[in-house]
């Protein structure tokens, strides 16, 4: 690199010294407000509004800051938004406290991006949005509602209701989603909420004819007071995730994760209730070598003692370290 500037330089001297002309481009100054350079932030930073112990939602946003007074808030416009009415809430108030106090009239208005991830203190981060991450390709960019469902409570349940939707988009950036129901345990209220949440949701970075686009959200109510069984941790190394699986025949098997490109860590999401469970690898491109223990992995069941211990870990979102070793399940 040095030395081809050198020689630059020098070819530009030589046709000077020869009285020939060379145009320049010129590259246009970066003010301190376009440069964000003087943008001024909340000392508070978001905080994760977790509800209880066992709340371990994930969610994300994308904004767009348009900066148009120097003593005012940006005005936002939302690009992609995972993040639950609560999540949302702590984003805004961060971004009410934004200033650009160094913005001139002739710097028109200054527009930034900016991005919030919201995930459980005690879970590192993770690729989002918080689906399972298995349908990559052009259109990530999901805009849910401002506001979450709104259910009347009243019924007589006394333990948690799921439902869990798959939600097509198939058009352009402006039509709404095929809405299917996959799985439900909730009455006909819950599922007429989730309906009318997700029938809301657009993808508006999609062109029509772009391929269409599927994802899995899982809505579900836990009545206040009632207790409910969950995971002791959400990152557990391989030894100690089997131990919490069923010892069936299924289970005997043998890998060997040095052919594997280890150490690597497994998303895996509990489902049970016939449906399959689901196991991949977040963040890297597919690597063949890993589907077998990966399918192996997801036809697992784990080893509950009750309906209700099942029905209240439906959905529940673990990560697994894989080492780099040998493993031999068989007897």
């Amino acid at each position: 690199m040095i030395s081809w500037v050198r020689a630059g330089l020098l070819a530009g001297w030589m046709l000077l010294a020869a009285g020939l002309s060379q145009a320049q481009s010129e590259v246009p100054a970066v003010s301190p407000a376009q440069s964000l350079s003087c943008l001024q932030k909340p000392e508070s930073p978001p905080r994760y509004p977790r509800r209880s112990r066992l709340d371990h939602r994930r969610g994300a946003m994308r904004v767009l800051l348009h900066f148009k007074r120097p003593d005012e808030a940006p005005e936002v416009e939302v690009l992609l938004n995972t993040a639950q009415e609560d999540m949302q809430d702590e984003a805004y108030r961060y971004l009410r406290g934004y200033r650009l106090p160094c913005l001139q009239p002739a710097d028109g208005v200054v527009d930034a991006v900016q991005e919030f991830a919201f995930v459980s203190a005690d879970r590192p981060p993770a690729p989002l949005p918080p689906e399972s991450g298995k349908n990559g390709g052009p259109g990530r960019c999901i805009v849910a509602p401002r506001k979450d469902a709104r259910v009347h409570l009243g019924f007589s349940s006394v333990g948690v209701e799921h439902v869990l939707a798959e939600t097509v988009f198939s058009g352009d950036g402006e039509a709404p989603p095929e809405i299917r129901m996959v799985f439900s345990t909730g009455d006909r209220r819950l599922e007429a909420a989730v309906q009318e949440q997700l029938a809301q949701y657009r993808m508006p970075c999609r062109q029509a004819g772009d391929r269409p686009q599927t994802f899995r959200q899982l809505f579900s109510l836990h009545p206040k007071g009632v207790r409910r069984y969950g995971f002791e941790q959400e990152h557990y190394d391989l030894a100690g995730f089997l131990a919490l699986t069923r010892d069936t025949p299924a289970r005997a098997a043998y890998f060997d994760f040095n052919t594997m490109s280890c150490p690597f860590k497994v998303e895996y999401r509990v489902w049970g209730q016939g449906l399959p469970n689901e196991a991949w690898v977040a963040g890297e491109r597919r690597d063949p070598n890993r589907q077998p223990f990966l399918a192996w992995l997801a036809s697992l069941s784990l080893d509950t003692r009750s309906d209700k211990q099942a029905l209240d870990l439906f959905g529940s979102h673990l990560q697994i370290d894989i080492p780099c070793a040998d493993m031999d399940l068989r007897d």
